[in-house]
């Protein structure tokens, strides 16, 4: 605490036991905010330590997961079988970006 803080609490203070007590509320503040700070220092350091390695994201699924995503899919609409069976797309569907013509 600065010096003009210091003298502003011990004006606002009726007298010295609500100025002990302020004190004594002002260091308990500060303890907790170190302890957060430890706290959150001491988490990331943790996080970091867990993940030493980045995790591929490139890799090919396995044909298990293959299986599995195919039994999620929910079942085409005859509607949307019969745009696909005469070549033209359902409107909500829209195709990914071709790779070749963003470069």
């Amino acid at each position: 605490m600065s010096k003009e803080d210091v003298e502003k609490l011990v004006r606002q203070s009726g007298g010295v036991k609500s100025l002990i007590d302020c004190l004594h509320g002002i260091t308990r503040m500060q303890k907790e905010e170190d302890k957060e700070v430890q706290n959150s220092t001491s988490s990331m350091m943790e996080a970091q330590r867990e993940t030493p390695f980045p995790l591929p994201d490139g890799l090919p699924k396995s044909p298990e997961e293959l299986e599995e995503e195919e039994k999620a899919r929910m079942p085409d609409s005859p509607f949307t079988r019969l745009l696909r069976s005469k070549g033209t797309l359902p409107a909500w569907y829209t195709q990914g970006p071709d790779l070749i013509e963003l470069l």
